[in-house]
């Protein structure tokens, strides 16, 4: 009898001085060792990541805890590994650079057991620093460094916004009956396309089903420098438009639409970063401008931001 409630797919490229902090996270939540399972799926690492998880599997022999390789290079592809490796109900989905807080597994489970008309959840994400934040840096790149809060209360998620990676959980059903996530879209290797996670849950809000936000199932998420590098936001902000593009491509006016959206965005951010001016933040203010005028850049040239 298979008793295992929720398992867990870590997805990791490269991060071998992050992977045992997840996963002491997770094997050291009050839950019991034999309803869950955590699964970690490299993408071809080229670090060691591969020897640091077979040292750990052997010091652990009582865990309930392997290893794979997903040779096809992409974090959807990853993903779509993990949740076709895992045997249970509920399939969640922790970042290689993440600590899952007290109670995770625990909140995650009884609230899919309570509600069973919801379909995936996502909870809170906050950053925590691994170096000095530059004099750039302002509320609006939140989302280049994963930082996720939605308040202080459960809510249902309606489109607006949407649970991110380092920390999301679905039933098993979604894969079976909505799909998996888009492999044209996401990250692969050094690429920063994006739009995977939103793609699955518009598929899943048009499918009718409900999915929550869950502020007590909140991560810790490693910022390294190379996040404040220029180049890589550049090359982040490029993805999201791009992503965008590709996730739209072949409905007309949907581009459109979402065009005319970056365009009206790009400008409320050049008259809204006039405060940042005003303050004599000129710094801020033209960050925020460039990276409005990036994600527009890789709408328009999607193959740039692959």
């Amino acid at each position: 009898m298979n008793t295992i409630q929720i398992s867990v797919a870590i997805c990791s490229y490269n991060r071998a001085r992050f992977i045992l902090q997840a996963l002491d996270s997770l094997f050291s939540q009050d839950f019991p060792q034999e309803a869950f399972e955590v699964i970690v799926v490299d993408n071809n690492s080229t670090d060691n990541t591969l020897e640091v998880l077979a040292q750990y599997q052997v010091q652990h022999p009582s865990y309930s805890f392997r290893f794979v390789t997903e040779p096809n290079q992409g974090v959807a592809h990853t993903r779509n590994r993990g949740a076709k490796e895992a045997r249970g109900a509920i399939i969640a989905y922790l970042d290689d650079d993440s600590i899952a807080q007290p109670g995770w597994l625990k909140t995650t489970v009884d609230f899919f057991a309570s509600h069973p008309e919801v379909y995936s959840t996502g909870g809170k994400i906050t950053p925590y620093f691994l170096t000095e934040i530059p004099d750039w840096y302002s509320k609006y790149f939140f989302g280049l460094v994963g930082n996720f809060d939605q308040g202080p209360r459960i809510k249902q998620l309606t489109g607006q916004r949407y649970p991110c990676g380092a920390n999301m959980a679905f039933r098993r059903e979604v894969f079976n009956e909505i799909g998996y996530f888009n492999t044209d879209l996401g990250r692969s290797g050094k690429g920063l396309l994006a739009n995977e996670e939103k793609d699955i849950y518009l598929r899943i809000l048009a499918a009718g089903k409900k999915v929550y936000y869950l502020p007590e199932v909140q991560v810790l998420h490693a910022v390294e420098s190379n996040k404040f590098d220029k180049n890589y936001v550049h090359r982040h902000s490029m993805g999201i438009g791009g992503g965008e593009r590709l996730r739209l491509k072949g409905q007309s006016m949907a581009l459109v639409v979402k065009g005319i959206e970056y365009v009206l965005k790009w400008g409320y951010a050049v008259v809204y970063g006039i405060g940042f001016l005003l303050k004599g933040q000129w710094s801020k203010f033209h960050m925020l401008e460039r990276f409005r005028w990036w994600v527009i850049e890789g709408f328009l040239f999607p193959d740039r931001a692959k």
